[in-house]
């Protein structure tokens, strides 16, 4: 009984690890100089994980494999002729949001749960130019700040609970000379958290920075359109 108990133990670890995630990315427009796919995810044990691979696409056929985290590998596949093939594998049961990049700003997204009923997706994301907008985020008032801008639904409500979406599938950036540009944005909703930072540190010995909320916002990037919105930090410390 001990040696059949064993046996099933193992070949729930090994299902549970069995999670595979395939997919292309259709090109509608011109086409892309630097391509991402990757994920952010909260397995059943509750930590999230992430993973990526990216690599710049022109005349010739390549492709990138991220062993870093392995068993997980995240694949991504170029080839002028049959396009842009990506692929996750060994990936724990959970819930996860995938997601493809195109150049510095255009993410498009899905929200997948794997299990054992379901241990295996295939998924469509796109590129689209017709679909871009440009968002210009003005600080108001003075002091330093960190932006962090990451993907909502439809509904306007955060699409993973559980994981550090703008670490894993999103943007985090400073803010220069007071304002904040991110262009050729997919169109939607995204959740923008805006954070006054005190550097300490120098540049010999490295810097670093006390972070502190100063406001959340959720803007709209529409296609076509170059969109201002203005933040005003909180004034709690």
């Amino acid at each position: 009984m001990k040696a059949i108990a064993a046996l099933l133990a193992l070949a729930a670890s090994s299902l549970a690890w069995g999670g595979t995630v395939t997919g292309r990315i259709s090109i509608a427009g011109p086409r892309p100089r630097y391509v991402k796919v990757g994920y952010v995810g909260v397995p059943a044990s509750g930590n999230p994980i992430t993973n990526l691979a990216g690599m710049t696409i022109g005349e010739y056929s390549g492709s990138v494999t991220c062993t870093t985290y392995r068993p997980r590998e995240a694949r991504l596949r170029w080839d002028p002729k049959r396009g842009l093939r990506f692929e996750h594998t060994k990936l724990p049961f959970g819930h996860y949001l995938f997601w493809a990049r195109c150049d510095d700003n255009y993410m498009d997204w899905r929200v997948v749960t794997l299990d054992a009923a379901r241990p295996s997706v295939a998924l469509t994301l796109k590129c689209a130019s017709s679909d871009e907008g440009d968002v210009w985020l003005v600080v108001v008032g003075k002091g330093d700040y960190n932006v962090r801008v990451s993907p909502l639904d439809k509904s306007g409500l955060a699409p993973l609970v559980g994981a550090d979406v703008p670490k894993g599938a999103g943007w985090d950036a400073d803010v220069k000379g007071g304002a904040l540009l991110l262009q050729g944005m997919k169109a939607g909703l995204y959740r923008v958290d805006l954070r006054s930072q005190q550097k300490m540190g120098s540049a010999r010995s490295g810097w670093s920075a006390i972070l502190t909320d100063a406001g959340t916002w959720s803007v709209r990037v529409v296609a076509g359109k170059h969109r201002e919105y203005k933040l005003t930090p909180s004034t709690r410390r």
